[in-house]
């Protein structure tokens, strides 16, 4: 049976600052029935305090200790291999985490982080480089491409460390969705089982792909991806959060 929801944001909760249908009384009826949920995002340019004040504005109670962003997963990393020195392309919320941890922007760093950037430049790439190639582990806060926003794409933290890859020609560490250590972070804190856990999203290459590889169930919230050129199929497909309010009972009651 499931038991626990993790819950991607931007495209399934809101889409840019407007809530999306059902999410309000989505998120009312886990809580009124005490099951464990919480957020995980790949968006790289902001503090989980930003996400928890951002859903209460939209009248959704989420408390930052259930909120799991790519940010966060690298300073949890970086404060468990102690790491105090960073080069960041980023933006003042990965910044922020990191300072949490006591790793502080320097240019003479422990390791090179890249995430979206809006002041990506020649300069910060060519810094990046050197410090890779001087044998400095280079970080990518996710390998997302491209970042939707209500006015269309922009490169996100995958496009802007590409150049960074292919000039050293260094494999670097990915953090985020698809990969698997983010949903175990966020099956820590739930205290859930992964065969007893559904992931909802609208992006296949990172929550629907990324639920599979965890062993976690899934449920696609259609949005950008009409027809998504991948092979992992997820368990349900609806239009929005009130859709899979709709159908709670049968997912709540689904054998593993």
């Amino acid at each position: 049976m499931i038991k626990a929801f993790m819950i991607d944001l931007d495209g399934v909760v809101y889409r840019g600052d407007t809530v999306r249908e059902g999410s309000k009384e989505f998120f009312e009826y886990l809580k009124a029935n005490s099951i464990p949920h919480c957020v995980v995002t790949n968006h790289s340019s902001f503090h989980r305090k930003y996400y928890s004040q951002k859903l209460k504005r939209m009248r959704i109670e989420v408390s930052m200790d259930y909120i799991i962003s790519t940010p966060y997963e690298v300073a949890i990393r970086v404060k468990d291999i102690g790491y105090h020195k960073a080069f960041i392309i980023g933006r003042q919320g990965l910044i922020d985490e990191l300072f949490d941890v006591g790793c502080y922007v320097t240019d003479e760093p422990d390791v090179v982080i890249v995430g979206y950037d809006e002041r990506y430049d020649f300069q910060k790439v060519t810094k990046a480089i050197r410090w890779v190639l001087k044998g400095k582990p280079l970080w990518v806060v996710n390998p997302d491409r491209l970042l939707p926003k209500e006015d269309g794409f922009y490169p996100d933290s995958g496009s802007l460390a590409a150049p960074i890859v292919y000039a050293t020609e260094v494999q670097p560490v990915y953090f985020g969705k698809p990969n698997t250590h983010i949903f175990e972070m966020a099956l820590d804190i739930m205290k859930s089982k992964a065969d007893e856990t559904v992931m909802i999203g609208d992006t296949y290459e990172t929550d629907i792909v990324g639920a599979k590889n965890s062993g976690i169930k899934s449920i696609y919230i259609e949005g950008i991806q009409s027809n998504p050129k991948i092979d992992s199929k997820p368990d349900y497909t609806f239009k929005n959060l009130g859709e899979v309010l709709g159908k709670i009972d049968e997912i709540l009651s689904e054998r593993k």
